[in-house]
């Protein structure tokens, strides 16, 4: 059995989302990435053992141009389970911050997405991580989001960020089956009274109904 998951990756251009996805269903890093232009669709499957089923990441990586947001389906927005912020320095993160949370509140019911908030390209922070990483956790702490810094260049901290990702998609899961069993037993509760309430019925029709024929041999009589 397979369950789908929506992962939907946002942020500025040229800061890593795609290689991200890349690095983790490859394991591999590719220099060369051509820009994404509007989206592109990933599929990943993991097992999740405990339930016997494979959880089918669904990734939508999104273009980080403005013009191309057009073409990004809403549903794409509105389904997301887990949305992936990525930003690589400090610029970029303000953009994150300005423009991408925006576009993504406006277009989606926030209170069903977990959020991540990764600083990619962690190998080129030099001089600016200490800043870079107190930003970030800053803007994660304000968003309810969590927030992690890795290199899909040199795989730095990958595979922290694949177990949080997969970590939320078997909550979602979990979740969800715990709802559904709840409304089975809600149903299960109803349909038992009123199968209560029909007997009872049926005991006092049944009563009434010997009562008038006990009244009207009498009355024959």
């Amino acid at each position: 059995m397979e369950k789908y998951i929506n992962v939907i990756t946002l942020g500025p251009i040229g800061v890593g989302k795609t290689s991200i996805i890349n690095r983790i269903k490859t394991g591999k890093f590719e220099e060369k990435v051509k820009a994404t232009v509007g989206f592109n669709t990933f599929i990943i499957k993991k097992p999740y053992q405990r339930k016997n089923l494979t959880i089918v990441l669904n990734f939508k990586d999104t273009g980080g141009e403005e013009s191309y947001l057009s073409f990004l389906p809403m549903q794409y927005i509105r389904n997301s389970h887990v949305v992936l912020l990525v930003f690589d320095s400090i610029d970029t993160l303000n953009d994150l911050m300005n423009r991408w949370l925006n576009f993504y509140k406006d277009n989606s019911n926030i209170d069903h997405s977990r959020f991540l908030l990764i600083g990619n390209k962690s190998d080129l922070y030099g001089e600016q991580r200490d800043i870079i990483v107190q930003e970030g956790e800053k803007f994660s702490q304000d968003i309810d989001a969590h927030f992690i810094t890795c290199s899909a260049k040199n795989a730095d901290n990958m595979d922290n960020l694949e177990r949080f990702i997969l970590t939320e998609a078997r909550r979602f899961i979990d979740e969800e089956e715990k709802y559904l069993n709840s409304i089975k037993n809600d149903n299960s509760s109803d349909n038992n009274n009123k199968s209560n309430e029909n007997k009872n019925f049926s005991i006092h029709k049944e009563n009434t109904n010997n009562n008038k024929d006990i009244k009207k041999g009498k009355c024959c009589k």
